[in-house]
């Protein structure tokens, strides 16, 4: 099928959706993070079992996230004998027609490791952090939080067709 747009419709025969629209700028921007500077969704340590996601601003599948006030996410109750890794995510979900930031629980075990970002038709995840959870854990320290905003494999930073994109 061939599609072209965006033309001024006549008489209604032109209609765009979301989709048409995701799809142009989907092909004009890689999903990833913008950078305004170093601490953009940031995943940092709260207090007890909660951390926090720092203001900042995302890109996945041609669709726009923005979060303006640190967010406070909780992290599941440690496991009294396993450590787990859970996984820090900005996750779009095309069924909910939203992106929103979510904690991925991994499973508790000897050597742990965290779980696998989704990516279908259906949901996209950029892994944004992963928290190390030491068995019996009543609070979360910054030294068991990794960044994983800036690797090519979980996250990114937004690049354009003409070069990476600094907000």
């Amino acid at each position: 099928m061939q599609k072209s747009g965006f033309f001024n419709s006549n008489n209604g025969d032109r209609v765009y959706s979301a989709d048409d629209f995701a799809a142009y700028f989907g092909d004009l921007v890689s999903n990833g993070i913008f950078v305004k500077n170093g601490d953009s969704l940031k995943v940092t340590a709260a207090t007890g079992m909660n951390i926090t996601v720092q203001p900042g601003t995302g890109w996945i599948n041609g669709y726009h996230y923005s979060n303006t006030t640190p967010l406070d996410l909780p992290i599941t109750t440690a496991d009294g004998v396993n450590p787990r890794i859970d996984r820090v995510v900005l996750r779009w979900d095309n069924m909910a027609r939203s992106i929103s930031l979510a904690v991925k629980d991994g499973t508790p075990a000897p050597t742990p490791s965290p779980p696998n970002l989704t990516r279908n038709s259906d949901t996209w995840e950029l892994g944004i952090g992963t928290v190390y959870v030491v068995r019996g854990a009543l609070a979360i320290n910054a030294e068991n939080i990794s960044d994983t905003r800036f690797s090519p494999v979980t996250c990114d930073i937004v690049n354009s067709l003409v070069m990476a994109v600094y907000q």
